[in-house]
């Protein structure tokens, strides 16, 4: 027993003993240490004298251009390329740095990062309740701090924020409003063809923005073979910076400058590579995929799904031409359009779908025949419409009319999931399938 309290007095005394070893290897506590650490980080964030630049890779895609610039008073002035509004105007908010799990950067006010993470998904266009997947709170890991750049960790989406020291020139391009003027490529929207195009030194490329995931799809032909190029980009001092650099032969294209907006022919112009050319519309793809149209009617009967759009066509520039949202059935609200196909030798169903005891209804369709041309095209008839309380004029029948275009329509892959639809006749409609 003598034995025991001994050997446990040895090890209280040799555990005291590691205790006050430990402590003295640092000249001050933890907590004198970590103060210092926040402090210098706010030196650095500080003591840039033109501020900085930034982008900011949400957790749920895309790629945002951001500038700040940070006072010795815990405020902030930004930019951001997310709208021309927040482009132009600059914003102050507070920021503070914390020690946290880890020693953290905190946007603790409402600014032009908190945008992109707004639950609202009318502010963003992201996922309800949780906006872009994007954070205003960030890690700082001491191996990520260079001096004239840091990258920031989101802790709550580990999203990454990326500044790097701003020259004169560059914070002057937003604080005299020439970053706003590159926003004016979002315009690219406007285009009443579902097909663009771009010419640069020489080679032809069609040009797809997908302005939701902030990325950028080139297509061009080296013969017969179709090359394509997919890259995010973002707005700042450059003009629209690719996330990864273009290269094509001896040419590399890191994006787009001098970016102009003809709001009278609804033309973009713009520089690349030092040359200036306009994206011009296009009729028909530079490449057409022949199987797409076959393989979007197949996928359904495989799945046992159906193909789905919310807005109808797209016409002359308009979204929801139509207005298919304003449909009703005996009082059943619309939800959404749908194509299912019927599989061969029997017909296909176009319909609206409305809400009707917790699940879809239909109460009204068109029948109708499809047929894939060799070129790549899917030709639709409507044989007869079948229901209850037809529509003889609106929405319904005004879809029913351009899907039976008899030049048929191009089918554009978009993802693993989703299928644009575009008139073979001009490429001024189209459906996004999903």
């Amino acid at each position: 027993m003598k034995r025991s309290i001994l050997y446990l007095l040895f090890l209280t005394s040799g555990f005291y003993s590691c205790q006050n070893s430990d402590d003295s290897v640092f000249e001050e506590s933890a907590d004198a240490r970590l103060n210092a650490a926040l402090a210098s980080y706010e030196k650095q964030l500080v003591d840039a004298p033109y501020g900085w630049n930034a982008v900011m890779y949400p957790a749920g895609g895309g790629s945002y251009g951001f500038y700040f610039k940070f006072d010795n008073k815990n405020r902030v002035v930004m930019y951001s390329d997310f709208a021309a509004a927040s482009a132009s105007t600059a914003k102050e908010s507070s920021y503070r740095l914390k020690a946290m799990q880890t020693p953290s950067l905190i946007f603790d006010t409402y600014s032009y990062l908190h945008v992109l993470s707004d639950p609202d998904d009318e502010v963003n266009g992201g996922v309800t309740g949780e906006g872009l997947l994007s954070d205003f709170e960030f890690a700082i890991y001491p191996d990520s701090i260079k001096a004239d750049a840091i990258t920031f960790v989101g802790r709550k989406n580990q999203s990454r924020l990326v500044l790097t020291k701003a020259t004169q020139v560059q914070a002057t391009a937003y604080t005299s409003g020439e970053v706003a003027k590159s926003v004016v490529f979002n315009n690219i929207s406007k285009y009443l063809t579902y097909f663009k195009r771009v010419t640069i030194a020489g080679v032809t490329y069609e040009i797809s923005v997908n302005q939701a995931e902030r990325t950028i799809k080139l297509t061009w032909l080296e013969g017969t073979t179709v090359r394509t190029f997919t890259s995010g980009y973002y707005f700042g001092s450059g003009g629209l910076t690719f996330v990864k650099p273009f290269v094509n032969g001896s040419q590399t294209i890191t994006g787009f400058t001098n970016i102009t907006w003809n709001a009278t022919t609804l033309q973009i112009g713009l520089t690349a590579n030092g040359a200036a050319t306009t994206v011009l519309n296009a009729a028909r793809p530079l490449a057409v995929d022949v199987a797409a149209a076959k393989r979007w009617w197949n996928e359904p009967l495989e799945s046992g799904g159906d193909w789905r759009t919310l807005d109808g066509f797209h016409v002359n520039g308009v979204d929801n031409a139509f207005g298919v949202d304003k449909l009703t059935a005996d009082g059943k609200p619309y939800v959404v359009y749908i194509f299912q196909p019927g599989g061969p030798g029997f017909y296909d169903l176009l319909a609206p779908a409305f809400f009707a005891d917790n699940s879809l209804s239909l109460v009204y369709a068109n029948l109708v025949s499809s047929a894939f041309t060799a070129d790549g095209r899917a030709v639709f008839t409507v044989a007869r419409s079948s229901g209850n309380s037809i529509p003889t004029t609106g929405p319904f029948i005004d879809t029913q009319n351009l899907f039976a275009e008899p030049t048929g329509y191009y089918f554009v892959q978009t993802s693993a999931s989703t299928y644009d639809m575009v008139s073979a006749k001009d490429a001024r409609s189209w459906i996004s399938w999903f």
